[in-house]
C-alpha cells in the first residue's frame, strides 16, 4: 500500500531547474578563468621598469641586436685575446658585456685589459656609463666611453668609395690614422682612440639602417687603418682581429670587402664577419686584390 510517495524522489529538483544551476556554475567559473588571464597577461604586459633595450641604437634609431651565434662568436672571439685593447664602435648591452669578458681575464695575467666604446648616442653613452659607474661591467677605469659625430648617411656610401678610390690619401695608412687627409677616416675622434694600438676592432655603429642615418662607412675605413697601423706597430708579427656586424648590409658588405679583404675573412655567423688582419699586404693598398667590382 503506497503511502507518501517516496521520500527520495519528491526531493530531487526537476530537470529545467538543474539544468539552470548547471548552467550558473560553468558561467561562474568561465568569468573566473577569464579574470584570472586578464590580470595575468596585464602584468606581463607591462613595461618593465628601466630599460637599456639592446636594440635601441644612436640617435633613437632601431639597431638590430645580435643573433645569439653572433654574439657567442664575437664573445669566443674576445675570450681568446683576453685580457686585450678591444676598440668597439656601437654600444649596447649586449656590447658593453664585452667589456667585462675583457677586464676578467686580467686576474692573474701580466697584461691589463682595456675597452673603448665609440657612440654617437648621448642616450647611451650615458646609460652605459651608469652601468660602469656601479661596477656592473667592468671596472671604470679600464673601461671608457666616447661620443662622436659622424657625418656621413648611409646614402652616400657609393659617391664616397667612388672618391676615396681615386685618393692617394685613402690607399693604405703609413703613419698614424689621426693624420690621415682621407675623407673616410674619422680623424675626430679622441688620441687614445687614434694613437692607441688595439688587439681586436669590433663595428657595430652607427645605425646605418636608413638612407638618411648616419652609414657605418667611416667605422670600417678606420677600423681596417687602425688594424694595419696597430699590426705594423708590433712588428708585423701580431694580427689584429677586426669584426663587422651586418654584412646582409649593403654598406657594410661593400665596405668590408673593400677595406678589410676576403683573404682576411676568416670566420662567419649570420649577420657578422670575423676578419684577421696583419701588416702584410701590398704597401700602397689595403688588400691583396683589386678593388671590388660593384655592378
Amino acid at each position: 500500500m503506497h503511502t507518501g510517495g517516496g521520500g527520495v524522489g519528491s526531493r530531487m529538483l526537476p530537470p529545467k531547474q538543474l539544468l539552470t544551476i548547471i548552467i550558473v556554475i560553468f558561467s561562474t567559473l568561465s568569468f573566473i578563468k577569464l579574470l584570472l588571464l586578464t590580470s595575468s597577461s596585464s602584468g606581463a604586459s607591462s613595461p618593465r621598469s628601466p630599460a637599456w633595450d639592446a636594440g635601441g641604437g644612436g640617435n633613437g634609431t632601431a639597431r638590430s641586436a645580435l643573433a645569439a651565434k653572433e654574439l657567442a662568436l664575437l664573445r669566443s672571439l674576445v675570450t681568446a685575446r683576453a685580457p686585450c685593447r678591444l676598440l668597439v664602435f656601437g654600444l649596447s648591452p649586449q656590447l658593453l658585456a664585452l667589456a667585462r669578458l675583457n677586464s676578467g681575464a686580467d686576474a692573474g695575467s701580466g697584461a691589463a685589459a682595456a675597452t673603448a666604446f665609440v657612440t654617437d648616442s648621448a642616450e647611451d653613452a650615458d646609460a652605459a656609463r651608469r652601468v660602469l659607474g656601479g661596477g656592473g661591467a667592468a671596472r671604470a677605469g679600464s673601461v671608457a666611453v666616447h661620443r662622436a659625430r659622424y657625418r656621413d648617411a648611409a646614402a652616400e656610401a657609393w659617391p664616397l668609395l667612388r672618391r676615396a678610390r681615386g685618393s692617394p690619401a685613402c690607399r693604405r695608412p703609413t703613419g698614424t690614422v689621426r693624420k690621415s687627409g682621407c675623407p673616410l677616416a674619422l680623424t675626430s675622434l679622441p688620441r687614445e682612440v687614434l694613437d692607441a694600438r688595439w688587439d681586436v676592432v669590433v663595428v657595430d655603429g652607427p645605425s646605418g639602417a636608413a638612407a638618411g642615418e648616419p652609414g657605418r662607412m667611416g667605422t670600417i675605413y678606420t677600423a681596417a687603418a687602425l688594424a694595419r697601423t696597430s699590426a705594423a706597430a708590433a712588428g708585423g708579427d701580431d694580427m689584429v682581429d677586426v669584426a663587422v656586424h651586418d654584412v646582409d648590409r649593403t654598406v657594410e658588405r661593400w665596405y668590408a670587402w673593400e677595406y678589410l679583404c676576403e683573404d682576411n675573412l676568416v670566420a662567419a655567423k649570420g649577420r657578422l664577419w670575423h676578419f684577421r688582419v696583419g701588416a702584410s699586404s701590398p704597401p700602397d693598398a689595403f688588400c691583396n686584390t683589386g678593388p671590388v667590382q660593384i655592378l
